[in-house]
């Protein structure tokens, strides 16, 4: 292989993939802004959002090493292209296999950020990874059911805090429109639930959104129960105040 032919093609090569990394984090750190600005917004997605930006942290770190060593080696390659050895061609070789194995990665990566489908897919993948931290039976029911006992527990908890005059300022404003886990930390901040209580309802809260978010049409029968056991202690909660 021509020596001049080397020396421009690896020292292209370098900035290009330089560059080309370069494009791709400023590009990811529009994509973090926006993702944070939807959770602001809905913070149903916090879950699924810490997934992805651990998803991302992973492949961010291997294709970081992947370009320093990708330029590392065509600046040798280059530096080295003066003299004739042994293994010559396979430092080339060596070399132009990182190099594409770099951009194929960029490539891919970027395909992973901006695929509409991939809430969907981190939700069933989370909820498939913490069967055994939400504590699922294995028992399905349709997903209709779940959300119908939960929006009436959600609809108890609303009830009682605006029944007990409680609330947490939010964004400026005192309104009753806050979040199921805003209700909850109220509950937990006024001593009206305790601590273990409170840790049962973000796990509903949670399974809820990996649920809604991953478009699972049948939800475990146990989270089920789980609900209307909660929604019971929120009622008995209920008359107990009002016989104070």
């Amino acid at each position: 292989m021509n020596n001049d032919y080397i020396n421009w093609v690896f020292s292209a090569a370098a900035q290009s993939i330089s560059a080309f990394i370069a494009f791709l984090l400023t590009g990811y750190a529009l994509v973090h802004a926006l993702m944070e600005a939807a959770r602001e917004k809905d913070d149903t997605l916090d879950d699924i959002h810490f997934a992805l930006r651990k998803k991302y942290y992973g492949w961010l770190t291997a294709l970081s090493s992947a370009t320093g060593a990708a330029v590392i080696l065509s600046l040798v390659t280059v530096f080295a292209n003066r003299w004739e050895f042994k293994g010559k061609a396979w430092l080339v070789g060596l070399t132009s296999v990182v190099d594409f194995a770099v951009i194929i990665g960029g490539v891919g990566f970027v395909i992973s950020i901006v695929n509409p489908t991939r809430y969907r897919r981190t939700a069933e993948k989370v909820l498939e990874e913490q069967k055994t931290e939400l504590r699922l039976t294995g028992k399905t029911a349709s997903s209709s059911t779940f959300f119908e006992q939960f929006r009436h527990l959600e609809r108890l908890i609303r009830d009682h805090l605006r029944k007990k005059q409680l609330y947490i300022p939010s964004k400026g404003s005192p309104r009753m429109s806050f979040s199921f886990r805003q209700m909850i930390e109220a509950l937990l901040q006024n001593e009206e639930i305790d601590s273990q209580f409170f840790d049962d309802l973000m796990q509903l809260n949670k399974y809820r959104n990996l649920v809604f978010h991953g478009h699972v049409d049948n939800a475990d029968q146990g989270m089920i129960d789980r609900v209307r056991e909660a929604a019971v202690r929120i009622q008995q909660l209920d008359n107990s105040s009002d016989h104070k």
